[in-house]
């Protein structure tokens, strides 16, 4: 029975030596990083709005103690989340722009020259031409159970020379575009616009930013006005990941059970 133990005891050391190879676990180095451009409008009164994702580009100016990979250059890039740089030269100094200077971008919320570790993310925030104005919405609450038929947004600047304005609701935090409509009807002054509301069935509870635009005689739409909606009724339920599934070794690496039972 001791030696029986014995050899268990033995097996769960071994097991623990080989956890990360069995589990997908461990200090598992990854090559080079990851981008996102993020484009920004400043808001009369202070402080600034997303507006959209925009193209990224980069280039290494210099590596730092134990850089590794081969690229040195990237972009410019666009994804709907953060673009990986396989390969990316990390640990090193990098010169990272959102947007396109001087043509699309006036400036940047962070420094464009920084320090990227191996593995990270590394966001640029341009800061685009124009200028948009603080708009009320009515109503401003919204019970997703209950979704109004439409908004009614104030404020000043609005203008349908060339098509009605354009209003986008966006997730604060990761930019993405949760709904977007036209404006139905606009006051001869451009104080006020009613839209329908958008489909806001795959929304939870949170504070979305809302972005309105006049449209531009291409096209194009050029940032007027910004206001934020309240969503409430529908809390986010976290459900934690599946349980993993049984050990996975390669051919020559022993897989030992990490649980025996002993008798």
């Amino acid at each position: 029975m001791k030696n029986k133990k014995l050899v268990l005891l033995m097996a769960v050391v071994l097991c623990c030596a080989f956890l990360a190879s069995c589990s997908g676990g461990g200090n598992q180095v990854q090559s080079g990083f990851r981008v996102f451009g993020e484009k920004y409008v400043q808001v009369v009164g202070g402080g600034f709005m997303f507006v959209s994702p925009t193209s990224i580009q980069g280039n290494r100016l210099f590596d730092l103690t134990g850089a590794t990979g081969s690229v040195t250059s990237f972009g410019p890039i666009l994804c709907g989340g953060p673009c990986p740089v396989e390969g990316g030269r990390a640990p090193a100094r990098w010169n990272i722009v959102a947007g396109i200077p001087q043509a699309e971008c006036i400036g940047y919320l962070e420094p464009t020259q920084r320090d990227v570790p191996l593995n990270s993310t590394q966001i640029s925030r341009c800061v685009t031409f124009g200028i948009v104005f603080p708009f009320s919405t009515a109503p401003n609450t919204v019970d997703l159970n209950a979704v109004p038929t439409t908004f009614e947004m104030t404020g000043e600047g609005l203008t349908t020379t060339y098509g009605m304005p354009y209003i986008e609701y966006r997730d604060p935090y990761s930019g993405a575009l949760i709904g977007a409509t036209n404006a139905t009807a606009v006051s001869g002054k451009g104080s006020w616009l009613q839209a329908a509301a958008p489909d806001l069935s795959a929304v939870y509870d949170g504070v979305y930013n809302v972005l309105i635009s006049n449209v531009r005689a291409d096209g194009s739409l050029e940032p007027v006005g910004m206001t934020t909606i309240e969503c409430t009724g529908r809390p986010y339920v976290f459900e934690p990941p599946p349980d993993p599934g049984p050990c996975d070794c390669p051919p020559d690496m022993p897989c030992i059970p990490c649980e025996p039972i002993i008798q």
